[in-house]
């Protein structure tokens, strides 16, 4: 498998879980495992805001562009120390095709089944049923939601014997005024 790590310095973290320490466990992982470590995205506590992660960025670059199968991470606190987020960015990752690897074990059994843990299972689930809400409506994020296989009518039809046909969707449109 092509592999790609990442590691976060967490702000105030200079013990056992910095970012050296975090990029020696995922090279160590992927030797092991007789994986290829294609690249390790990093990125530093100096950043300006919780969300400026140019690490995390060229990661999601690297993933959509097929060339990595799994992402390994040391620990999930690397991604955020919020489960919330940590799940979203999970959800994005395996979105894009990818599988979510902890070196550690217990991170490993929280990617599988989140465990226990009602935050988690609540995150995916209203994770689960946006992504259906989404595709229900159209709303991929790839431009202006469509109606697709619904007639549109600027009047209904109406037959001879009086009666209507009937449709999904009944778009009336209104020219504007002035």
């Amino acid at each position: 498998m092509r592999i790609a790590g990442y590691v976060r310095q967490t702000p105030g973290l200079l013990g056992p879980d910095n970012a050296f320490a975090q990029s020696e466990r995922v090279r160590r992982w992927v030797r092991d495992t007789g994986n290829e470590l294609i690249a390790v995205c990093q990125d530093h506590h100096a950043a300006s805001a919780p969300t400026d992660r140019p690490g995390f960025k060229a990661l999601l670059d690297m993933v959509r562009s097929g060339g990595i199968d799994a992402v390994v991470i040391a620990t999930l606190s690397a991604l955020s120390p919020d489960k919330i987020m940590q799940e979203i960015m999970i959800t994005d990752l395996r979105a894009a095709g990818v599988t979510v690897i902890a070196t550690g074990e217990e991170d490993l059994a929280i990617l599988r089944d989140g465990g226990d843990d009602h935050t988690r299972i609540v995150v995916r689930d209203v994770v689960a049923r946006l992504a259906e809400y989404h595709e229900a409506f159209g709303l991929s994020g790839s431009g202006e939601p469509t109606v697709e296989g619904s007639a549109i009518f600027d009047t209904p039809d109406v037959d001879q014997d009086g009666t209507s046909d009937t449709t999904d969707v009944v778009v009336r449109l209104i020219a504007p005024t002035g």
